[in-house]
């Protein structure tokens, strides 16, 4: 573990540490996270330009398209960011959107869905499919190929992209090529190895883990529903290729590497990936080390392949 994670770990347990309890106000702990995430972007990370960045509106969610070429037809990169569906939005992740246009040649639309406790499961994932139809539905006004589109998202936007390629695998008229999952949320159960070896001291812990879990799904009923906890769908074949990323040090570790061998074992296209020494987050932190670097570039070398 080099010196950069181990800094951005003490700040996170003495400084700045992640929800693990209620939040009388919201709306203080989302300024404070954000700041948070405004440091670690100037520290670990740099702004990359795009030749057109603009915002707008499907429906009621604001979006955010990126685009480094005038060419018609592209693919398309749908992203949901994460921060357990109550923290963060298109702002926090506007490097990673970046960076994905200008690596991969494509379009970039970062969705800012409903955050939770304001708006409950399954708003945040009602949005997201709102969106992938509006996409399609728009595909020659936004110059995009509907058959070339990318779910991709990090953590609680992972589980959005994966509970998305279930919704729509029946749907004649929207094909998902391909799924991005980076550390995702996957089970409910919030019970596993590696929640049990990491969960404590390494930036997300169990605890902020089951309050953010306790704000979105605040029925109790919900947790298991495989609209949310896509472990428990039932039929897992003829999925789109997934490139699943996990985290040494990341309590969702070893969840992600049961639903990449679910995946595979029915049939599915599967990358799976562990980055060593590295923790939750680290998707956001390119400058933490080559390894936080690398995903990117295997992402692209994913793409390229399989879309």
């Amino acid at each position: 573990m080099n010196w950069k994670l181990r800094s951005l770990l003490w700040f996170v347990n003495h400084v700045q540490p992640l929800r693990d309890e209620d939040a009388p106000d919201i709306a203080k702990e989302r300024i404070k996270t954000s700041k948070a995430a405004n440091l670690g972007k100037i520290l670990l990370d740099r702004r990359k330009p795009v030749k057109e960045v603009r915002d707008f509106k499907i429906g009621d969610i604001p979006v955010r398209l990126y685009r480094d070429s005038t060419a018609p037809d592209q693919k398309i990169i749908i992203y949901f960011h994460g921060g357990g569906f109550v923290f963060y939005n298109i702002d926090s992740h506007d490097n990673i959107a970046r960076r994905l246009c200008r690596m991969n040649d494509c379009t970039v639309i970062s969705v800012d869905y409903r955050l939770a406790p304001e708006h409950t499961f399954p708003a945040a994932h009602e949005d997201g499919y709102e969106v992938i139809r509006y996409i399609v539905d728009h595909a020659d006004e936004l110059r995009i190929d509907p058959a070339k589109i990318i779910l991709a998202g990090d953590s609680a936007g992972g589980n959005i992209s994966a509970c998305a390629c279930h919704h729509f695998k029946k749907d004649k008229n929207i094909r998902i090529a391909a799924q991005i999952l980076i550390y995702p949320w996957i089970d409910g159960k919030i019970d596993s190895p590696s929640i049990d070896e990491y969960g404590e001291g390494f930036l997300l812990t169990r605890k902020s883990m089951l309050w953010f879990q306790k704000t979105y799904t605040p029925k109790v009923e919900d947790r298991l529903n495989p609209e949310v906890s896509p472990i428990y769908q039932k039929d897992f074949k003829n999925l789109p290729p997934v490139f699943l990323i996990t985290a040494e040090y990341d309590p969702l570790k070893y969840e992600g590497k049961m639903y990449a061998d679910k995946l595979k074992e029915n049939g599915n296209v599967v990358l799976y990936k562990d980055y060593k020494e590295l923790v939750h987050g680290f998707f956001n932190l390119p400058g933490l080390s080559d390894e936080s670097m690398q995903v990117y570039y295997d992402i692209q070398a994913f793409i390229k392949k399989v879309v």
